[in-house]
């Protein structure tokens, strides 16, 4: 593999069609063909679908289109090096899941703002369970997840724990109370959403209620606020909720009453997660780790 066959590769992606990459490339089709046949040997993996009026990337080809970017950035930059440029700026992937309060995120962004001013830092969007997939397949540097998380290969860093309330029609029994307990849940249905945006820490919420004698559980086949905060109101059941969160004022918003739940072993985390070897390597990722475990490692922000 070379680093022209990269480049041919990523202009026939770009372009989808040989006739019109060969053209950008000033070579004729049949040595470009070649080369991406030659490189698509060595893969052992088709990277083209290729038809009489179309062209289409492969699912392997989509895999391999942002390594072989990378590849060539890098590539590119060590001329602009040698001309006496400016190294690129560094960049760190940073995700996060649109389901937790935006305070956390904050943090880190203005913790890299700090520390390692100019980073480049793209963003990406998900809930927990595909922000730890992508750090698990290195396309993502540092997300921001609940906590814990089973990965194998991956460290975190609690910032946040969130407070429980219970959300309830406002003519529930249990409205006027200040506070309540797992006991007074005891006979109840409460409601849970999906457990798919982060298995592991919704199903240990779910046998953390179970433990304490709240056994009536239904678990939703989605995540959608506004939907449980319907069957709260039409089924009088109960839910859980935090003030913080986007479910929190939903409930509000619905005319739900929301009591605080008082519950010290419950212990609802939000925090980062990033490839266990990458601090070694040192750069921007390293110096805001310490950063944050060194600032707030041992005070958690209360959600």
């Amino acid at each position: 593999m070379d680093i022209q066959q990269l480049r041919y590769f990523m202009v026939v992606a770009e372009e989808l069609h040989f006739g019109r990459a060969a053209e950008r490339l000033h070579v004729t089709s049949s040595p470009l063909s070649r080369r991406i046949r030659e490189l698509e040997k060595e893969l052992g993996h088709d990277l083209f679908d290729r038809g009489y009026h179309q062209v289409e990337l492969t699912s392997f080809g989509r895999t391999f289109l942002d390594p072989a970017r990378d590849v060539l950035a890098r590539f590119d930059a060590l001329s602009e090096l040698a001309a006496g440029a400016a190294p690129p700026p560094a960049v760190v992937r940073v995700g996060a899941t649109p389901l937790a309060p935006t305070q956390v995120l904050d943090l880190v962004l203005e913790t890299f703002a700090e520390v390692s001013p100019g980073t480049g830092l793209p963003l990406t969007l998900e809930p927990s369970a595909g922000l730890l997939g992508l750090l698990a397949a290195r396309k993502l540097d540092l997300a921001v997840v609940h906590l814990p998380v089973d990965a194998g290969g991956l460290a975190s860093l609690a910032l946040a724990e969130y407070r429980f309330a219970v959300a309830m029609r406002a003519d529930d029994p249990l409205a006027g109370r200040p506070r309540l307990t797992l006991a007074d849940l005891a006979d109840r249905q409460m409601l849970l959403t999906s457990p798919k945006v982060h298995p592991l820490v919704m199903n240990g919420l779910r046998d953390h209620l179970r433990a304490g004698g709240v056994t009536r559980i239904r678990e939703l086949p989605h995540n959608d606020a506004v939907q449980v905060a319907a069957h709260v109101t039409h089924s009088r059941a109960l839910s859980l909720t935090t003030l913080s969160t986007i479910s929190g004022r939903i409930f509000g918003e619905a005319g739900l009453v929301l009591v605080p739940l008082h519950d010290p072993d419950l212990h609802f985390r939000l925090g980062v997660v990033w490839p266990a070897n990458a601090e070694a390597r040192g750069g921007p990722l390293a110096k805001v780790l310490d950063a944050l475990r060194t600032r707030h490692g041992d005070h958690l922000v209360i959600l």
